[in-house]
């Protein structure tokens, strides 16, 4: 570990390993949706933790239906052509 800083002499705070959790589909991030929403329900998340979390979730998966439409798009172009 390295020197503490002079600005700042606490030594850091070693944070625990992140659960990866898998974010490859909108139906992941639906999943990863209603998780936060019970945990935000049973007092475990902030709400505000919950819904900041849930509109990051809502922006990927938005990304995922820009990205299929868009494949789809270039696909059927191809055929046409």
């Amino acid at each position: 570990m390295e020197n503490p800083s002079l600005v700042w002499p606490k030594t850091p705070t070693p944070t625990p390993p992140q659960k990866r959790i898998k974010l490859a589909s909108v139906l992941d991030c639906r999943g990863e949706m209603t998780k936060l929403y019970r945990e935000a329900r049973n007092g475990k998340l902030k709400i505000e933790d919950a819904s900041r979390l849930t509109h990051i979730l809502m922006l990927i998966g938005k990304t995922f239906e820009a990205t299929d439409l868009e494949e789809r798009l270039s696909k059927l172009e191809g055929l046409t052509e």
